[in-house]
């Protein structure tokens, strides 16, 4: 089974414009599943392999799931460390033999590309170029961005994942949202702390005490 914060990143992933989806691809009923990648859910982009389980997964998605805090470099599936490898042959054949929609179609765009020419149309060559916005998220013309930038309504921030309790906060609200959070988190760690010293004590033959807390985060001290 998959790690939790394996599932975060498919989540975060499945957020994203640049992955493709089954909808864009135009020959998409002759794409087994396996050709979408574990992490994102997504079709694979730019695959790489486990040596040891064979598992296929993104490049890009590879990447964050070894560098998410995984100190022991272990694969998705647990099988062992990850050891790269490329795709096989077969592998990047089929996906090679796609038609895929432009992620600009909704803009205007109706080229239908293979596989391998998608990413120089999307990122020199479409006359529908656009920019991703690191606010929204969205892919907005070039043309078009600062009025997307400046005027109200167009860009909504999108929403900010707590670390804590994993719930999805507006940009706005996070910073007083995250201090509650480390507060409550606090109260939480110190009650349990309370228990497990205490515990000790009582089978130690020794005195309890009730002040063994951890500090408060200070207001000033998080960053939204």
């Amino acid at each position: 089974m998959m790690a939790s914060n394996a599932l975060a990143i498919a989540t975060i992933s499945q957020l994203d414009e640049e992955f493709i989806d089954r909808d864009r691809i135009v020959n998409g009923v002759l794409v087994p599943d396996e050709y979408f990648c574990s992490i994102c859910q997504f079709l694979l982009w730019k695959p790489r392999s486990c040596s040891s389980c064979q598992q296929l997964f993104c490049e890009k998605c590879i990447r964050i799931w070894l560098t998410n805090g995984n100190i022991h470099q272990t694969c998705p599936f647990r099988c062992q460390a990850y050891i790269d490898r490329p795709c096989p042959p077969s592998v990047q054949s089929l996906l090679s033999h796609l038609e895929i929609r432009c992620r600009n179609a909704s803009l205007g765009c109706t080229q239908i590309l293979s596989y391998d020419q998608l990413e120089y149309h999307e990122n020199t060559e479409c006359q529908y170029l656009t920019q991703k916005c690191i606010e929204c998220h969205q892919f907005v013309l070039i043309s078009k961005f600062r009025e997307h930038q400046q005027t109200m309504g167009l860009c909504i921030p999108r929403p900010i994942k707590c670390t804590i309790c994993e719930n999805d906060i507006s940009k706005v609200d996070f910073h007083n949202h995250f201090y509650t959070c480390c507060e409550r988190r606090i109260e939480q760690l110190n009650t349990i702390r309370s228990l497990n010293r205490n515990m000790q004590r009582l089978f130690n033959n020794q005195p309890m005490v009730h002040n063994d807390r951890l500090p408060l985060v200070e207001r000033g001290a998080i960053n939204g």
